[in-house]
């Protein structure tokens, strides 16, 4: 009876570890965008910010799911995720129903500085191209920041983001803003 016990016991702490693991890889995969503020060059209609991180890769820009700037020199969309973080990826849903090329030349950039609205700061990946409605994964590698910036640099046009993902850790306290006057 001692045995069974035992053995009950140590199948239990077996479970138990097992479903501790698994919760730490399902957290560590947390979508961290969803919990920080956005702010955008400027607002094409209703098309806010807010939108790129609503949790919906809806990509039709009627459903109104997706952020959107004027045409505008050097358009930007910025996600202050409130704290550093080291940055795995970031995942691009594009607009499907109209435009896909707009996106084309775009660049993500990560880091701590709000010099040129975070448009400065080191960058991610080039996005060459996203198939229209399509999300794109673009690998950061642990780049270390609390800003992220899309930004088309060069050129007047239209940014539109139908959603934005980023699968981070966060690193540790505030970082001050850092700016130059």
């Amino acid at each position: 009876a001692l045995h069974c016990k035992i053995t009950k016991l140590a199948e239990y702490h077996y479970l138990i570890s097992i479903i501790y693991l698994l919760n730490v890889e399902v957290n560590s995969a947390t979508n961290v965008a969803r919990r920080g503020q956005v702010a955008q060059s400027s607002m094409y209609g209703n098309a806010k910010p807010e939108n790129a991180i609503d949790g919906n890769r809806a990509s039709n820009f009627n459903q109104g799911s997706c952020a959107c700037t004027n045409n505008n020199l050097n358009p930007w969309w910025r996600l202050d995720l409130l704290k550093t973080h080291k940055i795995n990826t970031v995942t691009i849903t594009n607009r499907q129903d109209c435009c896909p090329e707009r996106i084309n030349g775009a660049e993500i950039r990560i880091g701590n500085s709000l010099n040129d609205n975070g448009n400065a700061n080191p960058r991610c990946a080039v996005i060459s191209s996203i198939a229209a409605g399509a999300s794109q994964t673009f690998a950061c590698n642990g780049m270390e920041g609390r800003y992220i910036n899309i930004v088309i640099p060069g050129r007047t046009e239209y940014l539109t983001l139908c959603e934005v993902e980023v699968d981070a850790t966060s690193t540790r306290d505030p970082v001050p803003v850092q700016t130059t006057t």
